[in-house]
């Protein structure tokens, strides 16, 4: 009997709580209005690579391609229009596929250098410049894995401002 008290303690440990199980509030009509009028119909031509958008400078415009990391990075902001992308070709090494296998790749030191080295962070704005309060994730079925292409400003940020962030006024899920 002690040794079934102690497994149902450990099994009732082990559940998340019910909050975190919670889905995330539907955003306003409005807002995703926002998000399809930024959504283009086709992809853009003259695209660049997210390696190549890591070495563009800053303030120049770019409609760049790439892939929404998987693993258990949390790629996708789920308060705003944000996501990280990264070259396809980057994604396929195995040891940054193992890298984004880690257990808190969200927060882990080690995640984070391999994303902020190989990855672009892209902001889908509006014409304020202010980031659309709707997730990008499940628009259009975007999801880890899928292909974006983003038009917009390069931005560099950080404090050796090597890391790169694209203000994207239009995107294409696809």
């Amino acid at each position: 009997i002690p040794g079934a008290l102690l497994l149902a303690a450990a099994i009732g440990c082990s559940q998340k709580p019910a909050e975190a199980e919670k889905p995330p509030t539907a955003p306003a009509p409005g807002e995703v209005g926002k998000l399809v009028s930024a959504a283009l119909a086709g992809k853009p031509a003259g695209g660049i690579s997210v390696r190549d958008a890591l070495t563009r400078p800053e303030g120049e415009k770019a409609a760049v391609t790439g892939r929404v990391p998987g693993g258990n990075l949390k790629p996708f902001n789920a308060a705003v229009a944000a996501v990280v992308l990264m070259a396809p070709e980057d994604l396929d090494k195995e040891e940054i596929k193992n890298e984004f296998e880690c257990e808190d790749a969200a927060t882990c030191p080690a995640c984070k250098k391999v994303r902020d080295k190989h990855g672009v962070y892209v902001e889908v704005v509006d014409q304020s410049g202010s980031p659309l309060s709707v997730p990008l994730e499940g628009f259009r079925g975007l999801q880890k894995g899928s292909t974006i292409t983003v038009e917009g400003k390069v931005e560099k940020f950080g404090k050796d401002k090597k890391l790169v962030r694209i203000v994207a006024t239009r995107f294409y899920p696809g």
